[in-house]
């Protein structure tokens, strides 16, 4: 049987030293490949892919839309500045309390720039606003010119802030709506006069129903929540679009 040879100390520390420099030069080279793939990235792939670009409500909807827009509405300064930039005009809306969860903070009332919102401008945190923003005129009118032929003048809702939890209940999670973080879109109204129903046109085989599923399709892209009525029978006669509350598109 061979004998055991103990290895010499000036061997233990070269190998150590070598062990140390191959994990440095590892370290190094992965590094150089993330710069790399990161400056590639930011000179190939279109802004509304990656999230470290800035928001422009003239993009496309890409996958880093809904991350972007929900982070820029953390910063009321920079969430009115994107919408300022992108010809986008509001007012500050007042700010409300009421009850034990009910607060609306640095929101405002969209008045030009997109279709109008009707029958009364909607109170919006400036993230939904973005939302709303971005969705009409890179979702709706795409594919209201695209499945009607037209595009779309208003869009009808049930408004925003209701100071309540989820489904009017008394006990359970706070909606959206108790924080005007939260549209119920009920219909658009198109060039020629044609209005579009949620209610009444959701089943529609035809390019009612079909431009009615592309929207709250595209509205999942942009929208942190979207619920239609093929969610449940609570929302048979609208488009609910938030930007809280959990990730879902239903």
């Amino acid at each position: 049987m061979a004998a055991y040879r103990v290895p010499h100390p000036h061997n233990q520390k070269a190998a150590r030293r070598q062990t140390r420099a191959a994990r440095w030069i590892g370290v190094l080279l992965l590094w150089a490949i993330v710069l790399t793939l990161g400056f590639v990235a930011d000179r190939v792939i279109p802004p509304q892919h990656l999230p470290w670009k800035t928001l422009s409500v003239i993009d496309p909807v890409g996958l880093a839309t809904k991350i972007k827009a929900a982070r820029a509405g953390e910063d009321a300064a920079a969430c009115r500045a994107i919408l300022t930039q992108g010809g986008v005009d509001y007012v500050a809306a007042p700010e409300q309390a009421s009850g034990e969860f009910c607060r609306v903070h640095d929101a405002l009332e969209l008045t030009a720039g997109l279709a109008p919102l009707k029958p009364a401008r909607p109170v919006l945190t400036c993230k939904e606003a973005l939302a709303v923003t971005i969705w009409e005129r890179k979702v709706v009118q795409a594919a209201a010119f695209d499945t009607l032929g037209q595009g779309v003048v208003a869009i009808d809702h049930y408004g925003s802030y209701a100071c309540r939890r989820i489904y009017d209940r008394a006990e359970g999670p706070v909606s959206e709506h108790a924080s005007a973080n939260a549209l119920d879109v009920a219909g658009f109204r198109l060039a020629d006069g044609t209005q579009i129903s949620v209610e009444k046109d959701w089943n529609d085989p035809g390019p009612r129903g079909a431009f009615l599923h592309r929207v709250r399709d595209g509205a999942c892209q942009v929208f942190i929540t979207v619920l239609s009525p093929d969610y449940n029978a609570e929302h048979a006669n609208h488009l609910h679009l938030d930007m809280g509350g959990w990730a879902k598109c239903a």
